[in-house]
């Protein structure tokens, strides 16, 4: 028996209810950390640190005129702060989901882009709406840059779990090229 030493084995492929939600738990912190660190970058530039989801949070919890005299407090952080990190946990849920199932049918490739592009779509509708109340305050293109390095953190975290998707992509460009 001949043991091969230059092996190294790649990331082990989640497959149990328990790896697919940790590795949800964790795409989704990704996704949300490099949300708040953006605009905390973008927030201390501008010398207002936290004022993004001070802003985001009167809004939640007040409504669209009281996010007009936005005041950085600690509730609307927090509160905020918990929606936030509580959605980004669900889409990192359903994306560590949907790449097993990626592994074994690979024409969730396509599936999951066009669910990429449906939220990215949504978050920009989103913004659109709430950006004529919150006029000013929260530009269109941080949202967007805010949303596509979340989504590249998270995908990068996924491929790095699942090595063998980007093998089944080129596969399926192959085969629709015959």
């Amino acid at each position: 028996m001949t043991v091969d030493r230059g092996f190294t084995p790649a990331v082990a492929r989640p497959g149990t209810t328990s790896d697919i939600l940790l590795d949800g738990l964790f795409t989704g912190m990704i996704g949300a950390l490099v949300v708040a660190l953006w605009f905390f970058v973008l927030d201390l530039a501008a010398g207002r640190p936290l004022f993004t989801p001070a802003l985001l949070g009167t809004f939640l919890m007040h409504g669209g005129e009281a996010a007009r005299q936005t005041t950085v407090a600690p509730l609307e952080i927090a509160a905020y702060t918990a929606f936030h990190f509580v959605a980004f946990l669900l889409v990192g849920l359903a994306f560590s989901w949907m790449m097993t199932l990626f592994e074994r049918f690979p024409i969730m490739f396509f599936v999951i882009l066009v669910l990429f592009v449906c939220l990215q779509l949504a978050f920009f509708g989103l913004n659109v709406v709430l950006g004529a109340q919150l006029m000013g305050e929260l530009r269109w293109w941080t949202v967007v840059v805010a949303n596509v390095l979340a989504a590249a953190g998270m995908t990068l975290y996924q491929w790095k779990r699942h090595p063998g998707v980007l093998k089944s992509v080129e596969k399926l460009w192959h085969d629709s090229e015959s």
